[in-house]
């Protein structure tokens, strides 16, 4: 029998990437189920191949620091994917880690001369002549859907047979790459077993896409998916798919999944179908999906929200009706958001994706994307992301536009040491036209830089987004602020990141430092924006925390307990915040029921907590020094009630004293004032 090993393609966490991040650091990468290699090892088993076939996860080895990003990283993937006496190795392929695929394949070569290495995805699957040509190690590639045509080359490779015969696969004949006839799709999904979950550590925690169904039949100009899949559009049978949702539910724990599919709802009743039958099974299983805003509607979204669905991914690409036509999407952009509403009202997360960077992008266009961005981010409370146009080989537009392909992208890769990036480095200009997902596309009638600078932009806009209404209100439009950040960002990192590759890119802070100088310029220092700037830094800072232990009862804490204050930070806004954030945007004057008193700590689970807190306990807070009773701070904080009412102030006390208690605010300190029962060691509470 035939050793097989199957490696998944690296796909880097952006969001765990900062400026600082170093090369060599570790990186934080996504680990996520295999599931489409996952899907080929089922298939061969099912099938009786004579294979035994290995899966291995990469990220979740530099995850776990089994493998060091270091100059050996390659070589030592290399030696965690290869088995003893491997006859193949595949290699999943993604657009946006191929160049990484690449030289782990030499990796591979350079460790098992003897070993096939077969590629296989659809970042390598429209150029797999050119790559066979210009990369010698690799042998095979599988193109499009690939259960059928792998089951074939592994039978031929067993038996030693020429492979001319497998449809859907480009090879070697002799010194010539031949690429065979392609493999007609599957027609129907349920001929194809469940992916071998047993064959994966399902307990890692790592995100799951359930493979439902496969195939667009739109003809939207910048997507390759419906290329892909051969514009045809096909589900698996709705009962399979809900007693695979069972499966991993009982067998793994797994109550929260995703759908992997692009358009859940184009068959609307076949959607109907679904969602009633998982509402009649009701299985206690959440699960998200992605489809366009004008194949869904408020009765579908109630039935889906019964059914256990908590979030739904709408691409709108573009918020200018006139890209909406370009790039053939041809979306109601109203109609969009008031799909937007409707999902939020159905209990449902909405969150939507917009694009800029195409190449016929302007002034206009992308201005009219920003507000639109801007409009369903505070719709969607928080929930909308914004990318640049990635070049994609099957998309119609790629064809249209290659050759305007003028400069490498200002997204984060994966942060690997400097010898191994030297060497991406010249792959990627080398071989451009294979890696062009690497590079943006020409815009000659908007300046470039408006296209770089959003890059890694919308994950830090998302983190503050209840500033965005309150600031933008001052500007003539969100492109009036975006054209006033670019320049700004990009002195700013020649200052504080000189020599950065990402000279266009921020951390959150960098945008709050941005709008407090922009506070300032605006002449709004007393502004509901100006108190949300300064909330937001605060929230960040406090991040910086040492994390709360995890709470223990405070019921013990008494009146002769000495307290002291935990690890805070605080400030007072002349606004009522809460107001502000339940509210929308507006240049109001202070609240006419007085300000705040904020405060904001890193709770044990990582998040940053933040409390506004009453003028009773703001008084206990800032009088708990470690050295006074809880008696004592109660009887001065509530000097005007325990004068008038001695024992009521102190159970009213007493209650609140409690409460922080168990929010980890205040902690019992031992007689000479250090820290000690209530929440553990801490130090004392830093307030600014």
């Amino acid at each position: 029998m035939m050793k097989v090993g199957l490696a998944s393609s690296l796909h880097l966490n952006h969001g765990g990437m900062t400026l600082q991040t170093a090369p060599g650091d570790p990186p934080p990468m996504q680990n996520f189920v295999p599931v489409g290699l996952l899907s080929l090892k089922a298939a061969a088993d099912a099938a009786g191949v004579p294979a035994d076939v290995r899966v291995v996860e990469t990220n979740q080895l530099l995850l776990d620091k089994e493998v060091a990003n270091d100059d050996a990283l390659y070589d030592s993937l290399a030696e965690a994917v290869l088995g003893a006496g491997d006859s193949l190795v595949g290699l999943m392929t993604d657009a946006d880690s191929l160049v990484h695929t690449v030289l782990l394949g030499q990796a591979l070569r350079r460790r098992s001369p003897a070993t096939r290495i077969c590629l296989g995805g659809p970042a390598v699957t429209p150029v797999s002549e050119t790559f066979l040509e210009r990369f010698p190690w690799a042998d095979f590639v599988v193109r499009g859907e690939g259960e059928h045509t792998f089951n074939e080359l592994l039978e031929c490779l067993y038996a030693d047979r020429d492979p001319t015969g497998v449809l859907g696969l480009t090879h070697r004949r002799g010194g010539t790459v031949v690429r065979n006839d392609d493999r007609p799709l599957v027609r129907d999904l349920k001929e194809l077993p469940w992916p071998a979950y047993y064959a994966y550590d399902m307990s890692r925690g790592a995100r799951l896409y359930l493979d439902i169904g496969r195939g667009c039949p739109f003809r939207c100009s910048f997507c390759a998916t419906a290329p892909f899949w051969e514009r045809k559009y096909r589900m698996r049978p709705v009962d399979d798919i809900i007693r695979q949702m069972e499966y991993v539910r009982d067998a793994f724990g797994r109550t929260s999944i995703n759908f992997s599919h692009d358009i859940f709802t184009c068959d609307r009743p076949w959607a109907h179908r679904f969602c009633d039958a998982l509402i009649e099974r009701d299985l206690g299983v959440t699960w998200g999906c992605s489809t366009r805003t004008d194949l869904i509607d408020a009765p579908l979204l109630e039935k889906m929200s019964a059914a256990g669905c908590d979030e739904i991914y709408y691409g709108i690409e573009s918020g200018a009706p006139e890209m909406q036509r370009w790039i053939r999407k041809n979306l109601d952009l109203d109609r969009s958001l008031e799909v937007v509403r409707e999902t939020k009202a159905a209990g449902i997360r909405p969150v939507t994706g917009f694009i800029i960077g195409y190449p016929t992008e302007t002034r206009e266009t992308l201005g009219q994307t920003l507000g639109r961005f801007f409009q369903f981010l505070e719709e969607g409370q928080g929930r909308s992301q914004l990318f640049t146009l990635v070049p994609l080989h099957q998309s119609p537009l790629f064809r249209q536009y290659e050759s305007s392909l003028d400069r490498p992208a200002e997204y984060y890769d994966v942060p690997v040491a400097e010898s191994p990036m030297a060497q991406i480095k010249q792959y990627r200009r080398e071989h451009k036209d294979l890696f062009c997902t690497d590079y943006r596309f020409a815009t000659p009638e908007l300046d470039e830089a408006l296209v770089d600078a959003a890059e890694e932009l919308s994950g830090h806009v998302v983190v503050l987004a209840s500033l965005w209404p309150h600031l933008l209100a001052h500007y003539d439009s969100p492109l009036d602020w975006y054209e006033r950040w670019v320049p700004w960002i990009a002195a700013y990192n020649a200052r504080h990141a000189p020599g950065t590759r990402f000279p266009h890119q921020c951390e959150a802070r960098d945008l709050l430092v941005f709008a407090s100088e922009e506070v300032r310029r605006l002449g709004i220092e007393h502004s509901r924006a100006a108190a949300l700037v300064r909330y937001e830094m605060l929230r960040l800072d406090a991040a910086a925390l040492p994390p709360v232990p995890p709470v223990v009862p405070a019921s013990t804490v008494d009146l002769d307990s000495r307290l002291r204050a935990g690890d805070y930070l605080s400030a007072e806004f002349p606004y009522d915040l809460q107001e502000i954030l339940r509210g929308g945007a507006g240049r109001a004057e202070p609240s006419v029921n007085g300000g705040s008193y904020v405060v904001t700590r890193r709770t044990s689970a990582d998040t940053v907590e933040t409390l506004q807190l009453g003028p009773a306990s703001r008084g206990l807070l800032e009088r708990a020094d470690g050295r006074s009773t809880a008696r004592e701070i109660i009887t001065a904080a509530l000097a005007d009630e325990a004068r008038a009412d001695p024992e009521g102030a102190l159970g009213r006390g007493l209650e609140l004293v409690r409460s922080l208690a168990g929010r980890g605010l205040l902690l019992s300190a031992a007689p000479n004032g250090s820290a000690a029962s209530v929440n553990g060691a801490s130090k004392n509470g830093a307030k600014g």
